[in-house]
């Protein structure tokens, strides 16, 4: 059973965070806080002072908690809430094979609908789009179908052989050595770069990623486990991610459109970078199926599964290692597959909310 105290407060709390990262993000910079987008640019080098930057902020604040404020924070005690899973309990549901299964689908699906929880969730459904809200939707209905029953088939769980988490306190400060090394990296070439404001957007960026990261954490959206049981139809229903979410949600409703209706443009460039698509189309819709199986497989998205890369190997790793690999082959086959899926007779037979279109 879910604790109506502390767990709603930070629940609360950590949703709000998310929202003020995210609002920040867009005044000051005009951009939309999508994490697969920023890992996927990352990847082809787009962009990469601004990209880089909000991800190395991201693990900063993971390995900085962990090894400085709650060096126990698998541990519940008074003075030392639980933010994360016990290592038992990350793996303990879900094998090997089933950790790189759910990273590919989920980095394929987000690449093919063109955004994740946080881009289509807690950007996308502020602003009232409707490709946001037909994704969230498809992204719940196939998560929830897939948790449930993935609880009640036990399929994909660990086998006797399973590999066991590595847990080493080392790496965590080395870790934390790293962010820190590669946003002075960072900062050296912006200075080196001779562009004006570099510097300064970069270490937005860097502590926007910080922010959305604490956001996270204290959310309690790294313990996969709440997300799993937030998907599944029985008994171990958890309500938590329905206020982390909907006060996110609730709060960029009002910030986003002042913003976009009251700001003529970002505070720090030169013009708003939004979506452009807003056709509710059958690729969008195949996308949103297929990350949420992967997400109810698993009950991780590209978020957590940044900020916790280097808590829960192998698992863990293998599953960002084949997030990464699902988007950069849906990048690569988009081209072919787009046309046909969105012609196919069947899907749009099937596409209730292709209609959306219609008053556009």
């Amino acid at each position: 059973m879910i604790d109506f105290g502390s767990t709603i407060i930070n629940s609360i709390f950590g949703g709000a965070i998310m929202a003020l990262a995210a609002s920040l993000n867009l005044y000051l910079l005009g951009k939309i806080t999508g994490i697969s987008g920023i890992i996927f640019k990352c990847l082809t080098l787009t962009d990469c002072y601004y990209n880089f930057s909000f991800l190395l902020g991201m693990i900063f604040i993971s390995s900085f908690l962990r090894c400085f404020i709650y060096p126990n924070m698998k541990q519940t005690t008074v003075d030392s809430p639980t933010f994360l899973e016990s290592s038992g309990q990350f793996v303990g549901d879900l094998s090997l094979p089933g950790f790189i299964i759910a990273g590919f689908l989920v980095g394929f699906g987000a690449k093919m609908a063109n955004g994740c929880t946080s881009g289509h969730g807690v950007c996308g459904l502020p602003r009232l789009s409707k490709r946001s809200i037909v994704a969230i939707a498809l992204f719940i209905l196939f998560g929830l179908t897939t948790a449930t029953l993935k609880y009640y088939l036990q399929f994909l769980r660990p086998s006797s052989y399973a590999f066991n988490v590595w847990e080493f306190n080392l790496l965590y400060y080395l870790v934390f050595i790293f962010t820190l090394s590669g946003f002075g990296f960072i900062i050296f070439k912006s200075l080196k770069s001779g562009i004006k404001d570099k510097v300064r957007d970069v270490a937005i960026s860097f502590i926007i990623g910080s922010l959305f990261g604490f956001g996270l954490i204290q959310s309690g959206m790294l313990q996969r486990h709440v997300v799993i049981e937030f998907l599944t139809i029985g008994k171990v229903w958890n309500i938590q991610l329905a206020f982390v979410l909907g006060t996110a949600v609730s709060i960029n409703l009002f910030t986003f459109n002042f913003i976009l209706k009251k700001v003529a443009r970002p505070k720090y460039l030169e013009k708003f970078d939004l979506p452009t698509n807003n056709v509710v189309d059958n690729k969008l819709c195949v996308g949103a199926a297929i990350f949420g199986v992967g997400w109810g497989l698993s009950g991780i998205c590209p978020g957590p599964a940044i900020l916790t890369c280097y808590l829960y190997c192998p698992q863990i790793l293998a599953y960002f290692i084949f997030l990464c690999a699902g988007m950069y082959i849906e990048s690569y086959i988009d081209g072919k597959i787009s046309e046909p899926i969105n012609k196919n007779p069947l899907l749009t037979k099937f596409n209730k909310f292709q209609k959306l279109n219609e008053n556009k």
